[in-house]
């Protein structure tokens, strides 16, 4: 087994709980899935799963720590349930690509989004808040120019003591790749 592959099948284990599982309860058969020779199967193997599971947690909340600061007032206003929902997000989406922080947690808002719309997830304006800063994430792309969305409640505000429901407007905008984005919000 090439270097290469060997990187691959690692970070497979350390970023899937299932997979993981498996390949420590039945090494032979679950390295044959992915790839891997009898022998190289056992090498695998003898890895300590406990190692392999701390380090596979520490990359998780590494992950949790980059997400929270792209999502603070989702976090704040989620608190506790923030890192539970993390967790829940986690055990089926791993970020690709060079950007994968921000991705993440665009990732996890749509997450949290459905999560509050199937489970009515409190406090009751979440969605809007969570769906607020993920368009903030997406605004600072330098390719996006204008972006408008309305929501129920004034997320826009610093303190979310209180909320009413209150029809609010957001733009995010720039005049070029190069100048400053600007952002606008007026509950009506």
């Amino acid at each position: 087994m090439g270097l290469a592959q060997t990187q691959e099948v690692l970070a497979q284990l350390y970023t899937n709980t299932d997979l993981r599982e498996r390949f420590f309860a039945n090494p032979e058969t679950v390295g044959a899935e992915l790839g891997l020779s009898c022998d190289e199967a056992q090498k695998l193997a003898q890895l300590s799963a406990k190692e392999v599971n701390i380090f596979a947690n520490s990359l998780k909340w590494k992950r949790l720590g980059e997400v929270r600061q792209l999502l603070p007032r989702t976090a704040r206003a989620l608190g506790k349930n923030f890192t539970a929902l993390f967790w829940r997000y986690a055990q089926t989406h791993v970020p690709k690509g060079i950007k994968k922080h921000k991705e993440d947690a665009i990732a996890f808002a749509n997450f949290i989004f459905k999560v509050a719309q199937e489970e009515n997830l409190d406090p009751f304006w979440i969605s809007d808040l969570v769906r607020y800063e993920k368009t903030w994430l997406l605004a600072y792309e330098p390719t996006s120019r204008l972006i408008v969305c309305w929501f129920g409640y004034p997320v826009g505000i610093a303190s979310a003591e209180g909320m009413k429901r209150q029809p609010t407007i957001a733009i995010w905008f720039r005049f070029s790749k190069r100048l400053q984005l600007r952002h606008i919000v007026r509950s009506l």
